[in-house]
């Protein structure tokens, strides 16, 4: 690379420096042009040797077939990205329809297994938890499908591998999660409990998660972490698994001290038969209520129900309805 910029200097010297010089400057000049023509004749011939080296060892065998493998695997790997992508976009495309209505909704008509204005296509109804982590292999299991048409259906796992703590320690039938103070007693302390809580996907993805409840108030209103709800009055449907009959019997109180009038309390009242394997549970909200101004105008005046019942339906109710969510 210096050896051309040199000879490049060389020539522009040449070009402009000749005039005004005495013949012996001249001879000099003379002298260099010659030994740079030289030079550049040089590299020429060594860069063609060197294309001829070149040439001569990519067009041996080896070389050859080399060059095919790694056009050929170049090729395969694009394909193999191109697919990927594919995949991907497949994944997380969602509806062409418009996000408001994506976001609403979806209720069943009565207790029929169907939902109109199905726009997801067909996709597979999960249940989780049936492993330790959501990481790990077999965590979800596919219990059902929905088709194109929104219809679907689903079968509950007949046998259910439970390796937790008893039903007193279970977070959702316990006054550890409910409330303040209390007490439950159960027949049968050793049964393993399971929530079957349900989901809908698509390709692995999460399209939303599938409910039922007597109006879709009672899932867009019910607050699990507090149980404060205060929508109109109704229920919620739930699938729990046991592993052996035992009762539960009590009620736990969830005591709220804000002050300022507004301290209230909410009762939980279990008042169930469990029998071995599914148990639907009905968490009812009626009766009297509490009400409460938080302040900051009308938005934020709540009349909370004084009370909550949990007990088993014998079977799926005849009012009750299929709620889907979207994700």
């Amino acid at each position: 690379m210096r050896a051309q910029l040199y000879i490049a200097m060389l020539f522009l010297i040449f070009s402009v420096g000749c005039k005004g010089q005495t013949p012996e400057q001249k001879k000099q000049m003379e002298a260099m042009q010659k030994n740079a023509e030289k030079m550049q004749q040089d590299m020429e011939k060594k860069g063609m040797e060197a294309q001829r080296q070149y040439d001569s060892i990519m067009n041996t065998p080896q070389v050859k077939k080399i060059m095919q493998q790694t056009e050929a695997m170049e090729a395969q790997a694009k394909i193999d990205r191109d697919k990927r992508a594919a995949e991907k976009q497949e994944k997380v495309q969602k509806p062409n329809i418009p996000k408001k209505d994506y976001d609403e909704y979806l209720v069943s008509k009565g207790n029929t297994k169907k939902f109109d204005n199905w726009a997801y296509g067909e996709a597979d109804i999960m249940m989780g938890g049936f492993a330790t982590r959501i990481t790990d292999p077999g965590y979800y299991k596919k219990i059902g499908t929905v088709k194109a048409d929104g219809s679907f259906n689903l079968q509950l796992p007949a046998i259910v591998d439970i390796k937790k703590n008893g039903i007193a320690n279970s977070r959702w039938l316990s006054c550890g999660y409910f409330g303040d103070k209390g007490k439950i007693e159960y027949s049968n302390t050793n049964t393993g409990v399971k929530v079957g809580y349900i989901q809908i996907k698509k390709n692995e993805n999460l399209v939303g998660l599938l409910s039922i409840a007597s109006s879709v108030e009672l899932i867009e209103g019910w607050n699990p972490i507090q149980g404060h709800y205060h929508d109109i009055p109704g229920y919620r449907l739930e699938w729990f698994y046991v592993t052996g009959e035992t009762s539960v019997k009590g009620q736990c109180v969830k005591e709220n001290r804000y002050g300022e009038g507004k301290d209230f309390d909410i009762t939980t009242v279990f008042d169930m038969q469990l029998k071995p394997g599914w148990n639907l549970l009905k968490r009812e909200y009626d009766g009297p209520r509490i009400f409460v101004d938080w302040g900051e105008g009308e938005h934020n005046k709540h009349s909370y129900y004084k009370e909550e019942k949990i007990t088993v339906a014998p079977s799926m109710l005849s009012n009750a309805k299929w709620i889907f969510r979207a994700n």
